[in-house]
C-alpha cells in the first residue's frame, strides 16, 4: 500500500469519526427526549395533550441536553489528556509491563528481538515492549500518538506459544498499524468512546454510592440519587451502543489490510495463518480478562471481548474468514493443543543464540566475520527518486532480511550496552566521538564537566569497537527504548553533552545532524510533555525558503562544487517551484535546517511525497548514492513523519571516498 495514500485515507477517517461522535452525540440527547416523551404519553389521555407538556418543558430539556453535552465532552477531553503520553499510558491502562530492554527472559528476548527488526526494516525507531502477564490467550496491539512514543503490546500466552516466525506476522500486522496511520486514530477512538460511555461509569459509580453510602432514614432521599444513576446507565447504555457501532465500523475493514500487510512483510503465509488457528485451538483464543480491555479492544490483533450481536458489534472480521484469506485451502480443523511447541528455556548460546539474534563470537571474530548475504532490492543499477520515495512506509521481506543482517552485524559489547538503561547514552556519545585527538579531548572535557571523570573511560572503550557506517543509525534506533527509560532529571544533561559533542569542531557532520533531529523527534515528546504539534497545513508554495535550504543541504552533501548547481537543479526540476534558490554551504546550518523542517512538517501527504521525490532527486544526480546521502535522507523523511527503511544493497549504486563520506552540511 502507498503510504501517502494510507495517511491521507486515515486523515480522512479521522474526520469521518468526528462526524459519528457528534451524529452519536445528537442520538444519545434525541434519544433521551425520546424517552421523556413516550413516559409523558403513558400518563396522557392523548398526544396532543403530551406534546403540549413536552413542549412546556423545554427550558428544563435544554438545560438536560446541555448536561449530557457537557458530560460526555468532559469525558472525552478526560481520556484524551489521561492518554496524551501515548501507547505507554493504553499499556498501562491494560495492566501491561514493561519489558526492560535487556531482559535476558528467552520468550522475551525472542519478542524484543522481532521487534528491534521490523523497527530497523520499516525505518522507525524501535518501540518500547509491554507483556500483559495475566493474560493467558494470544493477542497483541500497537498504540501511541506517533512512532516517537508508540508502545507494542503482547500478552504472555503469545509469548509463550507462537513461534518466531508466527511473531514476525504478529509484529508486523501490529507494525503496520503504525505504518498505515491507524494507531493514532485508534487513540482517538479511545477518547470518543469513552465520552459516549462517560454518563453509564456515572451512573455506577452514583448507584455504588447509593447503595454502600450507609443507611439512610430519609427514603425519598435516598430514592433520587438511586432513579438518577439508573437513569445515567440507561443513557450511558445507549453511548454505548452507538460506540460498539462506531467500533466495528472503523476498525474491522483495517485487520484485513493489516494481515494482508503482515504476509508482505514475511512473505509467509503459514505463519499468520498458524497465529490465526492457535487462536481457535485454545480455550482462551484471544480474549483479554482486564476490566479495561473493552476500551482498548478495538486495537487488538484479534477480538479481545466477548460481544453480543458479533456480526454488527465485533471490531474483527470472523476468525475463520481471517484464516481462509490467508490459506485458501484451510480445511477448517485447528492443531491440537499438544501439537504446540513446548517453551524450552535457552541460553545465549549455539542454536539459542542463533534465532534470538545473540552472537557467542569474542569481539575480535565477530569483526571479522563476513557480513550475511542480503536478498538483492528489487531494482538495479542507478536509483531512482521515484523509487527512493515509494519505499517509505513500506517494507518486504527483503527489508526484514536486511534488517537482520545489519542487526547481527552489530558487535554484541555495543547491542548489549544499547539495550542498557545505563549504558544507552553511553553508546550515543561514543558514536559522536571525533577521530581527532584535539576535538576527542575537548569532548571528553566536557563530558567529564557535566557526567564525572568516570564516563570517560566507559565511552572510550566504547568507541574503540569498530563499527561500519551503515550500521550506526540502526544501532541509534535500537537505543531509543532504553534512552526512554533515563530519569526525566538526566535528560535535560543528556541532550546539553549531546549537542556539545556535536559542536565540539566548530561544524556539524552529516551523522551529528541526522542523530540530533532523531533525539529531538523520539525522545523529546517522552521528556517535554508540554511541546504540541503544529496545528494546520501548509502548501508547497507557502514553504519555498525552506524547501530551498533542505534540496541545498542535500546539494552540498559530497558533491563536488561543480556538481552541486545541478544536483540542486534536479531536485528543484522536480516539484516545478519557480523561485527555488541555492543556498551557501554556510547558509545551511543546524540550526537553520531544525527550523526549515519544523515548518515543512505541516505539509500535507502529497506535498510531502513530492518533497521527498525532490530531496531524493538531488541524491542521485549523479547516479551515486552514499551512505552520508542515505543517512541524511532518511534524517529528513523522519523529520517529516515519513519513515523510511535503510537503503537496500541494491540500492547504493556507488560508493564514494571517505573525504566525500565526511562532507558536512
Amino acid at each position: 500500500m502507498d503510504f501517502f495514500e494510507s495517511q491521507e485515507r486515515a486523515r480522512r477517517k479521522s474526520m469521518v469519526l468526528v462526524v459519528l461522535f457528534v451524529l452519536a452525540t445528537i442520538g444519545i440527547v434525541f434519544t433521551v427526549y425520546a424517552l421523556i416523551y413516550l413516559l409523558i404519553l403513558t400518563d396522557a389521555p392523548n398526544a396532543a395533550q403530551a406534546w403540549r407538556e413536552f413542549k412546556s418543558m423545554a427550558d428544563l430539556l435544554a438545560m438536560l441536553g446541555a448536561m449530557i453535552l457537557a458530560i460526555i465532552g468532559f469525558g472525552t477531553i478526560f481520556k484524551m489528556v489521561q492518554l496524551r503520553r501515548g501507547g505507554a499510558a493504553v499499556a498501562e491502562l491494560l495492566g501491561g509491563r514493561l519489558v526492560m530492554p535487556d531482559s535476558a527472559n528467552p520468550d522475551e528476548r525472542k519478542v524484543l528481538n522481532v521487534v528491534e527488526e521490523m523497527a530497523i526494516a520499516s525505518g522507525l525507531p524501535v518501540p518500547p515492549v509491554y507483556m500483559l502477564d495475566q493474560e493467558g490467550g494470544i493477542n497483541a496491539f500497537a498504540a501511541g500518538q506517533n512512532p516517537g512514543d508508540a508502545v507494542v503490546g503482547l500478552t504472555s500466552g503469545a509469548a509463550r506459544l507462537l513461534t518466531r516466525s508466527e511473531l514476525q506476522a504478529v509484529i508486523g500486522h501490529e507494525f503496520s498499524h503504525i505504518l498505515n496511520g491507524d494507531m493514532r486514530m485508534n487513540i482517538k477512538l479511545m477518547s470518543v468512546i469513552h465520552g459516549l460511555i462517560i454518563l453509564g461509569l456515572a451512573g455506577r459509580v452514583i448507584l455504588r454510592m447509593t447503595v454502600y453510602g450507609g443507611r439512610s432514614r430519609d427514603r425519598r432521599g435516598a430514592a433520587l440519587p438511586l432513579v438518577l444513576g439508573v437513569g445515567f446507565i440507561l443513557v450511558g447504555s445507549l453511548g454505548m451502543f452507538f460506540g460498539s457501532m462506531i467500533k466495528a465500523a472503523v476498525s474491522r475493514q483495517r485487520e484485513y489490510l493489516a494481515d494482508a500487510s503482515a504476509v508482505q512483510f514475511t512473505r509467509d503465509s503459514r505463519a499468520m495463518a498458524g497465529v490465526l488457528k492457535k487462536i481457535g485451538a485454545i480455550s482462551q483464543g484471544s480474549r483479554l480478562e482486564h476490566a479495561n480491555a473493552a476500551q482498548a479492544s478495538h486495537m487488538f490483533f484479534a477480538q479481545g471481548v466477548n460481544v453480543l450481536m458479533t456480526s454488527l458489534f465485533a471490531t474483527h472480521p470472523p476468525l475463520e474468514e481471517r484464516i481462509r484469506r490467508v490459506e485458501p485451502g484451510w480445511d477448517g480443523t485447528y492443531p491440537v493443543i499438544s501439537d504446540f511447541p513446548r517453551p524450552q528455556v535457552r541460553t545465549r548460546t549455539g542454536a539459542a543464540a542463533k534465532e534470538f539474534g545473540f552472537s557467542s563470537l569474542t569481539r575480535e571474530q565477530h569483526q571479522e566475520r563476513p557480513s550475511p548475504p542480503a536478498r538483492p532490492a528489487a531494482q538495479s543499477g542507478t536509483p531512482t527518486a521515484v523509487g527512493l520515495t515509494a519505499s517509505v512506509g513500506r517494507l518486504d521481506d527483503a527489508h526484514v532480511a536486511h534488517a537482520r543482517g545489519l542487526r547481527e552485524r552489530i558487535p554484541p559489547v555495543l547491542l548489549d550496552a544499547a539495550h542498557d538503561t545505563v549504558q544507552a547514552h553511553w553508546v550515543v556519545f561514543a558514536m559522536l566521538l571525533s577521530r581527532e585527538q584535539g576535538v576527542a579531548k575537548a569532548q571528553f572535557a566536557l563530558l567529564d564537566n557535566i557526567f564525572g571523570p568516570a564516563l570517560e573511560r566507559k565511552v572510550a572503550d566504547l568507541a574503540r569497537v569498530e563499527l561500519p557506517r551503515e550500521l550506526r543509525l540502526p544501532l541509534l534506533d535500537i537505543c531509543f527504548p532504553a534512552l526512554r527509560r533515563m530519569p526525566f532529571d538526566r535528560y535535560p544533561a543528556f541532550r546539553s553533552a549531546l549537542q556539545g559533542l556535536i559542536k565540539a569542531d566548530g561544524r556539524v557532520g552529516l551523522f551529528e545532524w541526522a542523530l540530533h533531529r532523531a533525539v529531538l523527534r523520539h525522545l523529546e515528546p517522552s521528556f517535554v510533555p508540554g511541546r504540541t504539534s503544529a496545528f494546520g497545513h501548509a502548501a508547497l508554495h507557502q514553504v519555498v525558503d525552506q524547501i530551498s535550504l533542505i534540496l541545498s543541504a542535500l546539494a552540498h552533501v559530497g558533491a563536488r562544487a561543480e556538481d552541486t548547481a545541478m544536483a540542486f537543479e534536479a531536485g528543484a526540476n522536480e516539484l516545478r517551484l519557480p523561485v527555488l534558490g541555492l543556498r551557501s554551504r554556510e547558509q545551511c546550518g543546524i540550526q537553520a535546517l531544525d527550523a526549515a523542517l519544523n515548518k515543512l512538517v505541516r505539509l500535507r501527504e502529497s506535498s510531502k511525497r513530492d518533497l521527498i521525490t525532490a530531496c531524493a532527486a538531488v541524491i542521485v544526480a549523479d547516479g551515486q548514492v552514499s551512505i552520508a546521502q542515505a543517512e541524511i535522507l532518511r534524517a529528513v523523511s523522519d523529520a517529516l513523519e515519513c519513515p523510511m527503511p535503510p537503503l537496500l544493497p541494491g540500492q547504493m549504486a556507488g560508493q564514494k571516498s571517505e573525504k566525500q563520506e565526511q562532507a558536512n552540511v
